[in-house]
């Protein structure tokens, strides 16, 4: 059994080690939200747990992916590049996420990002729920 994370962003350091625990997760578009009056966005993820090493199980190599909430305090808007927030059915992949002069950038695989504007750093995440195996460990080309 391994220990939820919780982590809280307020600087670009801190972002940094939040980005690296949100590395690959799977973003259900129909997930994620902007509450515009209260300067809120969130999103809920399939994070994979890299912090948890594999195991053996009956003779393949088994990961971990958990449920993850992720909430952004402050924002004023938020902007898309090569994706569209009304397509609920579809999936991201969070690639990274970083600080940029008055906001928050997250990249996702396909050269798609959601740009977060806002007065500052303050994220949180949290893990909800127990975790699940999963046979896939996410793979980037060199």
């Amino acid at each position: 059994m391994t220990t939820p994370l919780r982590l809280r962003a307020r600087d670009s350091d801190d972002l940094a080690v939040l980005s690296a625990a949100l590395q690959d997760a799977i973003v259900p578009v129909h997930d994620v939200t902007f509450l515009r009056r209260e300067r809120r966005f969130v999103m809920a993820v399939n994070r994979f747990c890299w912090e948890v090493p594999a195991e053996v199980i009956e003779g393949e190599q088994v990961w971990q992916r958990t449920l993850c909430g992720v909430r952004f305090e402050g924002i004023d808007s938020a902007q898309t590049r090569g994706l569209d927030l009304r397509d609920r059915a579809r999936m991201l992949d969070l690639l990274a996420i970083t600080a940029d002069e008055g906001g928050i950038v997250l990249s996702f695989a396909g050269d798609a990002s959601l740009r977060l504007a806002g007065g500052g750093i303050d994220v949180l995440l949290e893990d909800r729920g127990e975790p699940w195996p999963t046979p896939q460990k996410p793979q980037h080309p060199d």
